[in-house]
């Protein structure tokens, strides 16, 4: 009797929801994680190898050989392999895009981490150029300039879109040539030095770290690490990660966003003497390959990133830590939707080893975990000695004349801390110079024709934008409806925030914090350092200023037009309102100086709003528990959704329809739909939603996987866009 042939199973990028065998055809020792390239149909795929089979599942013959397989010191790990594959299972997702989206491109692709690479210096003849007189060949001197700081390999000069042409011209010129560099293995990280700069920790610090540590060598667990702004959990987490660092294990930690990964790393630099392999979506893709290779191999320490860090593989895993954990930015919104927050806690079981959330507000999904005994509620009440906590005051806007924005009283405080050579923070959380752009005639409001919003109005660009779907109009001279030449920009942003306080308060400089000024890569170190210089001074900006910051000389925060979340449909809004005004509010009176929040409000005798500001978040957050627990809405039940969307509302709600109405479901669940989603057009597209619920998470499960079937076997599907997501957490 024959001895079974074997088959390899790949996930390959595809939209469809399965793997694919192949034979192993002259390829030996093929082992699960490595890279392949397969036949797929008429094309030629790089894919993942998930198992390694003694059946097959279709037609042998049918069957096709493996066209190559590449260099095994790039293979995904297997828990990364079985990370991938249940998060494809549990969010519904293709497997084979699920890896396209958890590995840097260049080693989904086949790149050999030892290969030598050709790089492109300067000669010593290019080094004599002057290069200013270049001025009329500026694709010359742009690579001059790209190459004169060190060499640059073929995917840099791609990145930078360097054509092949210039690149000839100059190695013509001889003021270019090409060198080899040979890619040197890396060695496993030892901890060398431990810089605690004098730090004595509090007892509750002490307390905290004492227990995460004991059970550093037990099966994993979840600790929820609760503090007030300023508390000191980044020196928790310091604690936690040295004993770890000296046992030669690694630590994941993840931040919400990008603008926070420099001063991050600069902190743990400062404090353990290892290599930080960072990564995040500014990053090339050669940056992000070899990251995850020094995070592979052990090379790396500390591994630090944003969302999709979670599937960077560790050597030696030490435990996981997740930074601001309620922050919706774990939530990946289109494509692939996952929580990197929930992804890090099964990753700890999978692995063994601890799980550290933190947050000063954490997520009402995270507290109810805490009442069923999943996680371990560890809590930091007191700021650090010399450090008190803020207060905060209701500034009641109902009867009270705003003057750009701003009350009397508001301004009259911001003077009195600026005078005292202090800084002071104004909080809005909306970009641009006015959310409205409106006719004084016919009362017509600009509002972007592919989106159901309203354009912002951007006063350095002169131009209508819209912040959805990124169109711009420069047409805004004149009315669209009835051609008046009399419009008026209606409401606030940061820039008419930061125009105000620029004519309001001219001895002292305003800095605008938000994505239109931290664009540029750097620039927010560049504002960060500035800030730190403690020159009194008045920041203005969105969440980037909410998120992690320690600016020491702050000792005001100003909190306006926070009512939008109190007229919101989302059952969230308040949750997210109560964390953003904590959240932004913890940046005042972070060191010696008292600090002081003031909310400008029309809700200011608001029951809930009343409750956070007086009785602090625990007892916020468990009255909206309570109201979720009576409504039945998330964590106390489970939601997912089907989305559609098309060129017309008709279509995506006929697809849904159809969805609907070919079986019916489960008795424990609940459909709901199809409805509108919150924002019903965007980018041109009319979106439709499916809303799935039930209080068990495996009749969900089983409910969409009935629902995906139909609607993948409906003619319709082919006019829509559709997709999955498993708890969601908005309806747009």
């Amino acid at each position: 009797m024959p001895e079974p042939v074997e088959f390899i199973s790949v996930a390959v990028p595809t939209p469809l929801r399965s793997t694919f065998q192949y034979r192993p055809g002259n390829f030996t020792n093929i082992k699960v994680g490595a890279r392949v390239l397969v036949p797929f149909g008429n094309r030629k795929l790089f894919g993942i190898v998930t198992s390694i089979d003694s059946q097959a599942r279709v037609d042998v013959a049918k069957i096709r050989p493996l066209l190559d397989v590449f260099h095994p010191d790039a293979n995904v790990t297997k828990p990364i392999v079985q990370l991938c594959q249940w998060a494809a299972d549990y969010y519904q997702h293709p497997v084979g895009e699920v890896f396209a989206s958890a590995l840097p491109g260049l080693v989904r692709k086949g790149w050999n981490p030892r290969e030598s690479e050709d790089l492109l210096r300067m000669s010593k003849e290019g080094g004599q150029v002057d290069i200013d007189s270049l001025n009329r060949s500026p694709a010359q001197k742009k690579l001059l300039l790209a190459i004169r700081g060190s060499p640059l390999d073929r995917s840099r000069l791609t990145e930078l879109a360097i054509t092949s042409q210039t690149i000839r011209t100059l190695l013509n010129k001889n003021w270019v040539c090409w060198e080899k560099q040979e890619t040197e293995p890396g060695h496993r990280f030892q901890l060398d030095r431990v810089k605690a700069n004098g730090i004595s920790l509090t007892a509750e610090q002490a307390s905290v770290i004492i227990q995460i540590n004991q059970s550093a060598t037990e099966d994993s667990k979840t600790f929820l690490i609760q503090g007030v702004t300023g508390s000191g959990k980044t020196e928790i987490y310091l604690g936690v990660i040295e004993p770890l660092l000296l046992a030669g294990k690694q630590v994941l930690v993840l931040v919400p966003e990008i603008g926070l990964t420099p001063q991050t790393v600069a902190r743990f630099r400062d404090r353990f003497d290892v290599p930080v392999a960072v990564i995040h979506s500014s990053l090339s893709d050669k940056e992000r390959a070899i990251g995850w290779i020094d995070a592979r191999d052990g090379n790396a320490g500390i591994i630090l990133g944003t969302r999709s860090a979670i599937f960077m593989p560790m050597k030696s895993p030490g435990a996981i830590i997740v930074d601001e954990e309620h922050d919706a930015s774990y939530k990946q919104h289109d494509g692939f939707r996952y929580s990197a927050r929930d992804l890090a806690v099964l990753r700890g079981q999978f692995e063994k080893i601890p799980v550290i959330l933190g947050s000063a507000t954490p997520s009402l999904e995270s507290l109810h975990n805490i009442e069923t005994g999943k996680y371990v509620h560890l809590q930091l009440k007191n700021r650090p000695p010399g450090a008190s906590a803020e207060t905060y005051e209701l500034i009641d806007t109902r009867h009270l004349e705003l003057r750009d924005g701003f009350t009397r009283q508001l301004r009259k405080r911001i003077k009195e801390h600026l005078e005292r050579g202090e800084q002071v923070l104004v909080f809005i959380n909306r970009r641009g110079f006015a959310p409205v752009m409106l006719c004084n005639d016919c009362s017509w409001i600009a509002h972007c024709r592919s989106c159901d919003a309203k354009l912002t109005y951007h006063l350095n660009l002169n131009t209508l934008v819209c912040h959805h779907c990124g169109k711009m109009n420069h047409n805004i001279i004149s009315c669209q409806s009835c051609s008046s030449n009399n419009l008026s920009a209606i409401g606030l942003g940061t820039q008419r925030v930061e125009q105000t306080l620029q004519k309001m308060f001219p001895d002292y400089p305003v800095l605008r914090i938000d994505r239109d000024t931290t664009r540029k890569k750097g620039a927010m170190e560049d504002f960060v350092a500035q800030i730190n210089n403690r020159e009194p001074a008045i920041l203005v900006g969105t969440q980037l200023l909410a998120k992690g910051h320690h600016f020491p000389n702050v000792t005001l925060v100003a909190i306006l037009d926070t009512d939008a979340g109190f007229y919101s449909s989302d059952f969230r809004a308040m949750e997210r309102l109560g964390q953003i005004i904590l959240q932004v509010g913890g940046r005042s009176g972070r060191a010696d100086k008292s600090g002081s929040v003031l909310i400008q409000t029309a809700f200011a005798t608001h029951p809930l709003l009343e409750t956070l500001v007086n009785a602090g978040y625990a007892e916020f957050a468990n009255a909206l528990l309570a109201e979720r627990r009576e409504m039945q809405l998330p964590p106390y039940t489970f939601n997912a959704l089907m989305r559609a969307e098309a060129n017309d509302a008709s279509t995506a709600r006929e697809f849904l329809e159809q969805i609907v109405k070919r079986d019916k479901p489960e008795q424990s669940i609940e459909l709901l739909g199809p409805i509108p989603a919150l924002m019903e057009k965007r980018a041109g597209r009319y979106r439709q939603l499916l809303i799935i619920s039930s209080n068990r998470r495996a009749s969900i499960h089983r409910e969409l996987t009935k629902r995906i079937e139909i609607a993948e076997s409906l003619p319709e599907a082919k006019k829509v866009r559709w997709a999955i997501d498993v708890d969601p957490i908005d309806l747009f």
